[in-house]
């Protein structure tokens, strides 16, 4: 009787010793796989929620700039916008506009912007009107409207 009390001890530890080990092996397969994994993700969340942080204004964005009265001095150009930082002024941007002429950047003016972060749109107010910019990630839709609020430009945009 002692020997098969014994046995089965044994094979009770045994037992208990290879779901240990099982046990080891699923958290580490897990910590391995599984977390990384769910931590890309997590953070692929996080980048399409703030896709329109504010670090994605800097830089070029390039596209079209559509009048919107066609009985005017206005041309539908194709445009490239630089944006950067203005230093120890949080939220704000340089704007360094330019038209694309035969190829070449000819920079038609810079103004400063002002980023909101609930609404992810920068605005930009100068004497001739104002731009509105949203940002959708890599993509920039705009307005530029005169001081009487006439839509004078429709802008579409994407980061290069």
């Amino acid at each position: 009787m002692e020997i098969s009390i014994i046995a089965d001890r044994k094979v009770q530890a045994a037992s208990n010793h290879r779901r240990f080990a099982m046990k080891l092996v699923v958290l580490f397969a897990w910590a391995v796989f599984i977390l990384p994994f769910s931590a890309a993700q997590g953070n692929s969340a996080k980048s399409t929620v703030s896709g329109d942080s504010e670090s994605v204004i800097i830089g070029d964005w390039r596209g079209e700039s559509v009048c919107q009265v066609r009985e005017s001095a206005c041309h539908d150009e194709d445009s490239q916008y630089h944006f950067s930082m203005i230093a120890d002024k949080p939220h704000w941007y340089s704007l360094r506009a330019d038209k694309i002429v035969d190829g070449k950047p000819v920079t038609m003016g810079t103004i400063d912007c002002l980023y909101d972060a609930g609404k992810h749109t920068l605005t930009c107010d100068y004497p001739r009107g104002v731009f509105l910019f949203t940002i959708e990630g890599s993509k920039m839709t705009g307005t530029m409207t005169l001081p009487d609020k006439t839509l004078w430009r429709k802008l579409s945009l994407k980061k290069v």
